[in-house]
C-alpha cells in the first residue's frame, strides 16, 4: 500500500502492521477517527506528514512475517476477536485495578485528579465488560449467521439486519463512550506522565493504562474498521 495523505488511518492501520504504535505516540485516534485522512490527522496533531509516513513505513519494514488483518476471513477474525483482544484486556484490567485503588489512596491527597481517573477507569471497565458481552452474544453470532447464509448463496433476510444493525450500533455508543473517557484519563495524567514524588506503583500504573489504552484502541479498530466493513460486504 503507498501511503498519501489521502490515505484513511483505518486503512493505514490495517495494511501498515505496526502503524498502530505510530499513531498512538502522536496521540492520532485510529479507532473512531479511522475515517480521517492523513492530512487531516498531521493537521489536527501537529506532526509532518513526510515525518509520520516515515516512521510508518520503518516500523512496518522492521516486522516481519506479519499478515495484514484484512487479508483474513471473517471466521479468523470472530476468533481473533475472542481468543485474542477480549483474553488480553480482561487479563490487564485485572492486574490493573488493584493498583487503581492503591496509587488514589496512596497518592490521592497531593493528586486530585487520581480519584478522577479511578472513576473514569470504573467506567471504562464496565463499558468494555458490556461491549465484550455484545459481541459475544450478539453481534459475533449474527455475522456467523451470515457468513453461512453468504455460503448458501442464501439472501439474508430483513430480520437478520436489523439484529446485525442494533449490535453494531450498541458498540459505536460504547466506543465513543470509551474513546473520550481515555483521552480525559490522557489529559488528567499529562499523557500518563508520572509525578516526581511517584512510587514504582505509581509508575507501573500510567504505563499500564498508557498500554490498555493502546490495546483498547487496537480491539476497536478491528471491529469497527475490519469487522464489520467485511460483513457489510457480504450483506451487499
Amino acid at each position: 500500500m503507498e501511503i498519501t495523505k489521502e490515505s484513511t488511518v483505518a486503512e493505514v492501520v490495517s495494511k501498515k502492521v505496526g502503524s498502530d504504535h505510530v499513531f498512538s505516540k502522536y496521540k492520532i485516534d485510529f479507532c473512531c477517527g479511522g475515517g480521517d485522512t492523513l492530512e487531516k490527522a498531521c493537521k489536527e496533531s501537529g506532526v509532518e506528514f513526510e515525518i509520520l509516513k516515515e516512521e510508518i513505513e520503518i516500523v512496518n519494514t522492521n516486522i516481519t512475517g506479519g499478515i495484514t488483518i484484512e487479508e483474513l476471513d471473517i471466521p479468523t477474525l470472530i476468533s481473533e476477536v475472542k481468543g485474542g483482544y477480549h483474553t488480553t484486556i480482561s487479563d490487564t484490567f485485572f492486574e490493573i485495578t488493584p493498583y487503581v485503588e492503591k496509587v488514589t489512596n496512596v497518592h490521592g491527597e497531593l493528586h486530585k485528579e487520581l480519584f478522577e481517573i479511578n472513576d473514569l477507569y470504573k467506567n471504562v471497565e464496565l463499558l468494555i465488560n458490556e461491549t465484550f458481552r455484545n459481541s459475544i452474544m450478539s453481534l459475533c453470532p449474527i455475522i456467523n449467521e451470515i457468513v453461512e447464509l453468504s455460503t448458501k448463496s442464501e439472501e439474508v433476510s430483513i430480520e437478520t439486519l436489523q439484529v446485525f444493525k442494533k449490535a453494531v450500533e450498541r458498540n459505536e455508543i460504547a466506543q465513543k463512550l470509551i474513546g473520550d473517557s481515555f483521552k480525559e484519563i490522557s489529559r488528567l495524567s499529562s499523557n500518563y506522565q508520572v509525578p516526581g514524588d511517584g512510587c514504582n506503583s505509581f509508575k507501573y500504573l500510567y504505563k499500564n493504562l498508557k498500554q490498555l489504552e493502546h490495546e483498547v484502541h487496537k480491539y476497536m479498530h478491528f471491529e469497527k474498521n475490519v469487522l464489520i466493513p467485511k460483513t457489510l460486504n457480504i450483506i451487499k
